[in-house]
């Protein structure tokens, strides 16, 4: 009985081809395998950049506290807005989407400008793209120059009017909430050392 060959792993020589599909060098960074892997990628550099704001949210509890004021509307003001920042950027970003979500014409807008721009992404790579205006030649940097000034343009004549009525009724809201709610205790404490 024959002793069985021994065999090799991988590719040996030029010769030896990987499988179609199959490209590449390893980096030991493992790919996305779905959709929802891929996003999740692509949002940790945001997540990293920008998650620390999130840990400063104030307790919900807490911002809710409200109390008549008794001659120190202005020490609150000041004092709440610093403290509850992010909590009405919160209400003022989750106001917005409501707002866009409920007017079915800022949603197709949105929709548009997003496939707009994916699909210019995928072209303005093509270094073969040549874009004329009036004879001139357009470069990639004035490209996108045009697209997010026609982009400003067409997000400010449609949905201008909701995001300016959200953040009229956003800064109302904030006021009269800087205003009947107390001053926060570890607030207090430091205003009083200070004074």
């Amino acid at each position: 009985m024959a002793a069985p060959e021994a065999e090799t792993v991988g590719a040996v020589s030029p010769a030896d081809k990987l499988p179609d599909g199959v490209k590449g060098t390893m980096d030991g960074e493992r790919p996305p395998m779905s959709q929802v892997e891929e996003l999740k990628k692509a949002i940790e550099p945001l997540k990293q950049r920008y998650g620390h704001y999130l840990t400063q949210i104030k307790p919900w509890r807490e911002f809710i506290r409200l109390s008549k004021p008794e001659g120190d509307i202005q020490k609150r003001l000041q004092v709440n807005l610093t403290h509850f920042q992010i909590n009405y950027a919160v209400i003022f970003l989750c106001q917005m989407v409501m707002a866009i979500i409920m007017n079915p014409q800022c949603l197709v807008v949105i929709s548009v400008l997003a496939v707009v721009w994916v699909a210019f992404l995928k072209k303005n790579d093509d270094p073969n793209w040549e874009v004329s205006v009036g004879g001139m030649q357009l470069g990639k940097t004035q490209r996108w120059m045009a697209l997010s000034a026609i982009t400003a343009i067409v997000l400010l004549c449609v949905v201008g009017q909701v995001f300016f009525s959200a953040a009229f009724f956003c800064a109302i809201m904030v006021v009269v909430h800087g205003i009947l709610h107390p001053i926060p205790e570890q607030e207090f404490s430091e205003i009083n050392d200070v004074i």
